[in-house]
């Protein structure tokens, strides 16, 4: 079923004369069904589920918990998508890359944390605006380390 998807998207591209953009256009459609996946459960977590930590907790990261497991179900939908369609990776075991993919997403994890505490918790921003904004930058980090450290093509010796 991947294989005939990934054929068919080969085939839609070469024919819009964008195959050479694949990877590019891959990554923000996944980018953008894993932004979806994150601010889907972040948007729940913000208005049905009660905060947790108390007073103190409630004053440096109103969100901690909405961005915590947002951030988790964004990496596991990246995880999956960005292997199999954008970056094209099946050699190496899953046991081996998904810790790597895990441990490059925590450093988006505390920049969404630090951002919460700063647009939220010091500056009483609305919650929605300061994901937006803190959303950009995770994007661009996550394609940087996703490129860089986890799915990087090694040379064949």
């Amino acid at each position: 079923m991947v294989e005939k998807l990934r054929k068919f998207i080969d085939k839609v591209l070469t024919k819009l004369h964008l195959i050479k953009y694949k990877e590019l256009i891959l990554y923000l459609i996944v980018g953008g069904g894993t932004t979806v996946v994150d601010w889907a459960i972040f948007t729940v977590f913000a208005l049905f589920v009660p905060p947790i930590g108390g007073e103190f907790v409630q004053k440096i990261s109103p969100n901690i918990l909405a961005y915590a497991v947002a951030w988790l179900g964004a990496v596991i939908f990246a995880y999956v998508f960005s292997r199999l369609f954008v970056f094209e990776q099946t050699g190496e075991k899953i046991t081996t890359q998904f810790p790597k993919f895990l441990g490059s997403r925590v450093m988006t994890l505390v920049l969404s944390i630090v951002g919460d505490m700063i647009l939220c918790g010091l500056l009483h921003m609305n919650a929605f605006i300061a994901k937006a904004i803190i959303s950009i930058a995770v994007i661009i980090i996550n394609y940087v380390t996703s490129k860089l450290l986890v799915f990087n093509k090694k040379k064949e010796e």
